[in-house]
């Protein structure tokens, strides 16, 4: 090949180079980042998760409390379960916690244990249903039931973040 085909076909080559886009620059371009199901979280906390008797009445017949407990250990979390006010108890008073997630049921029956405590860990009540505007001044970490995992990941994430964690 003559220095006149070389140099044409190489012009050609970084022309339509130009437009070539780096490995997930398209995906990127569509309206953002694909999102990856695994979450890691970069700020792992200590999470109770209390399973009175509101949850017992919501699970009753399936699984997704252990499911639940599950996909926040997967994320990088460290989750204690307790059943009933006395193992609450004795769970805060033996270990530091950063995240109570509890039934907004359960709350009449854990706000006794929570005020003998000397710090404060993030509340996540779940409710019933849509959370309303006087409930979230009062907890405003507060998700209903029908929220999915990213959401809880998302609000623990940005409470541990906040908390400097």
């Amino acid at each position: 090949m003559n220095k006149l085909g070389t140099t044409v076909l190489l012009l050609a080559v970084a022309i339509s180079a130009s437009d070539a886009h780096a490995c997930g620059e398209v995906m990127y371009r569509m309206g953002g980042a694909l999102r990856y199901h695994a979450f890691i979280t970069r700020h792992p906390a200590q999470i109770l998760l209390y399973n009175g008797a509101a949850a017992d009445v919501r699970h009753a017949q399936t699984n997704d409390m252990q499911e639940f407990d599950n996909n926040l250990q997967k994320a990088g979390h460290t989750v204690t379960i307790v059943s009933s006010p006395d193992a609450l108890g004795k769970a805060l008073a033996t270990h530091h916690y950063d995240v109570i997630i509890t039934y907004a049921g359960d709350l009449a029956a854990i706000q006794p244990q929570l005020a003998n405590i000397s710090h404060e860990p993030a509340l996540i009540p779940v409710f019933p249903r849509n959370v309303e505007d006087a409930t979230l001044k009062e907890y405003p970490l507060a998700l209903n039931e029908n929220a999915n995992i990213n959401q809880f990941l998302k609000a623990i994430e940005e409470t541990m973040k906040s908390r400097g964690s």
